[in-house]
């Protein structure tokens, strides 16, 4: 039917529907003068103007012209293309991704410096056309996606040894009590503030500059809340902790049935508090001789320097285990599956509240808002799938791909496009496309930015850590030991003040405070240092708390004798080692409040 192609949609066209083989011989027949243009495309059943317009080419390689790509020329030759792609997958796996305008200055270096013509002008940028096909051409490969806030911490801390370190422990404990699904469970804290943390996109005027949407209050109390949950899809009861110092019953109303509270004027979880959820968690369960419990738990102190809970959970059956450093973002459960939800349907209660009530959000309102949060997130599902992306149940310890331990792992001088290949990020060698003359590239995009090298960090003289069984006999010893070596320290500590900590100290002040929390009765005069960066000679604030611990290693600040850098959290003011943290210490924002 004449015009009938024009009726029909351009994506719905059947175009190159010929194979490549055929048109190669086709082409080879053309050029040796065996037959014609018309012969050879009736014998070989390809289109005539097709074959026309490739033996006319000036690709000397018969299989290469019939490879050719339909459309236009790119303006990058294909090798160079590959490289850029290579560089961008390369770039996001070391946490370092190419936005958008990243992508169109490199082509346009690219162009420049490989000196191939190119429609880019002078601007020193590619147009927004050639990106959005560039994209086009690799939609196989490369998208467009909002990454997740990842400190240098996580991303070097998640490396293939620890995670095989965890594993083995996990391995050795289900080979010797063979766990079901209800008997492994994961605990984690997080922190809710009243001020909440996710606001939807809204429909308003179009062209106005700024909308807003009411919250609770500029800034909101901390609030900790103890969740946990098995592999098997049920839920223990949470724990929740309000910042201040005397509980009042009418703070649960609503909460989740079964849940236990506490308080502490930090709003944080502390070694008591996490001893008083654990009976509440050995209550819930009811381990036994018979049917032995696994729980599995980050590194925080008040759980791995916490001995009281080691001593209960080996009296009760319930076997330890604590994840690697800086792995919770991959390895923990609930972080995979459950917390992203709760802080959502959370953030969503506040704001209908908000909406619907004439009065503010007080503090005797928000659990009954969490509750309601509580119990839409908690689902069998949510659990299941939480223990099996981390591969801790059922075991799998390839859950992880390369590509996830290629930041921890990776130098600056290794071929990207290799690299992408091994992960399964690249496919193979697509079909050559007709380009500019250039046959080698000279200036690759690692010649115009190198890959950033790895920053070196250091702990000053602390153990790294790494997974353990913490009701393990040998880990309850060296914990024990190191109570007793640092209370040596301490006693060091006090019977020097007074005299400074050292040469690296730049200044020296009194301040005598009262301890707004403490697991201890430590309140005495100390001296506290301001501690100065080596290379600048800059000043940093330190606690002015002499009991602040350090979130992640549990260190005070007063047991601090190696004049260490600290950090607090925006968020719920709470202090960490800055080698601890991995972190930009102006910026600092801790796991637990993310």
């Amino acid at each position: 039917m004449p015009g009938h192609s024009k009726l029909v949609p351009p994506d719905q066209r059947k175009r190159k529907t010929w194979d490549s083989s055929k048109m190669a011989m086709a082409i080879k027949c053309v050029r040796n003068k065996q037959m014609g243009y018309l012969k050879a495309a009736k014998q070989f059943g390809i289109p005539r103007a097709t074959l026309f317009r490739l033996a006319k080419s000036e690709e000397p390689d018969e299989n290469v012209a019939a490879a050719t790509k339909l459309g236009g020329r790119t303006v990058l030759p294909t090798a160079l293309e590959k490289e850029l792609v290579a560089y961008c997958i390369k770039m996001e796996s070391l946490f370092y991704g190419l936005t958008r305008t990243d992508v169109r200055q490199m082509a346009y270096q690219l162009a420049v410096r490989n000196n191939v013509d190119n429609p880019f002008g002078k601007s020193g940028i590619a147009g927004k056309d050639w990106l959005r096909r560039f994209m086009q051409r690799h939609k196989d490969v490369l998208a467009i996606r909002k990454p997740t806030g990842t400190s240098h911490a996580r991303a070097t801390g998640f490396n293939r040894e620890e995670v095989h370190k965890f594993f083995d422990l996990l391995d050795s404990l289900f080979a010797q009590h063979q766990f079901s699904a209800e008997r492994v469970f994961n605990v984690d804290e997080t922190g809710l503030s009243v001020v909440q943390s996710k606001i939807p996109q809204i429909i308003g005027l179009k062209g106005k500059r700024q909308i807003g949407a009411l919250t609770a209050a500029e800034r909101g109390s901390l609030m900790t809340v103890i969740v946990c949950m098995s592999a098997g899809g049920s839920f223990v009861p949470p724990m929740i902790i309000f910042p201040r110092k005397n509980m009042s019953q009418h703070l649960m109303r609503g909460a989740p049935p079964g849940s236990i509270s506490a308080c502490h004027p930090s709003g944080w979880v502390q070694s008591n508090l996490f001893k008083q959820w654990f009976e509440h968690f050995i209550e819930k369960t009811k381990p036994s001789d018979d049917s032995p419990v696994l729980l599995i738990m980050d590194g925080h102190y008040s759980h791995t320097r916490n001995i009281d809970v080691i001593e209960l959970a080996r009296e009760h059956n319930v076997h330890l285990v604590s994840l690697p450093p800086h792995c919770t973002h991959k390895m923990q459960p609930l972080d995979r599956t459950f917390m992203s939800p709760l802080k959502s349907y959370y953030s969503e209660e506040i704001r209908t509240w908000l909406r619907k009530s004439d009065r503010n959000l007080g503090p005797f309102d928000i659990v009954e808002l969490f509750g309601n949060a509580y119990l839409k997130s908690q689902s069998g599902e949510i659990a299941v799938n939480g223990f099996k992306v981390t591969g801790i149940f059922p075991p799998n310890r390839n859950v992880f791909s390369e590509h996830d331990f290629i930041a921890a792992s990776l130098g600056r001088t290794e071929d990207a496009q290799q690299i992408a290949q091994e992960v399964g990020q690249l496919p193979e060698a697509t079909e050559p496309i007709a380009g500019p003359s250039t046959a080698t590239v000279m200036v690759s995009p690692y010649d115009i930015s190198p890959v950033p090298p790895k920053k070196k960090t250091t702990r000053r003289g602390r153990p790294k850590g790494s997974a353990q069984i913490l009701t393990s006999s040998p880990y309850k010893r060296s914990l024990e030991d190191s109570f007793t070596a640092r209370g040596n320290i301490r006693k060091a500590i006090n019977s020097t003040r007074g005299r400074g900590r050292g040469k690296k100290l730049s200044t020296t002040k009194k301040i005598i405070s009262k301890p707004q929390f403490s697991d201890s009765s430590d309140s005495d005069i100390v001296e506290l240092q301001d501690f100065s960066d080596e290379d600048t000679g800059t000043l940093h604030p330190q606690p002015q708390n002499t009991s602040a611990k350090c979130v992640f290693c549990g260190t005070k600040f007063s047991e601090d004798v190696r004049g260490e850098i600290w950090v607090q959290c925006l968020q719920c003011e709470m202090w960490a080692h800055e080698e601890c943290a991995g972190c930009d210490r102006e910026q600092y924002v801790c796991d637990y409040c993310k």
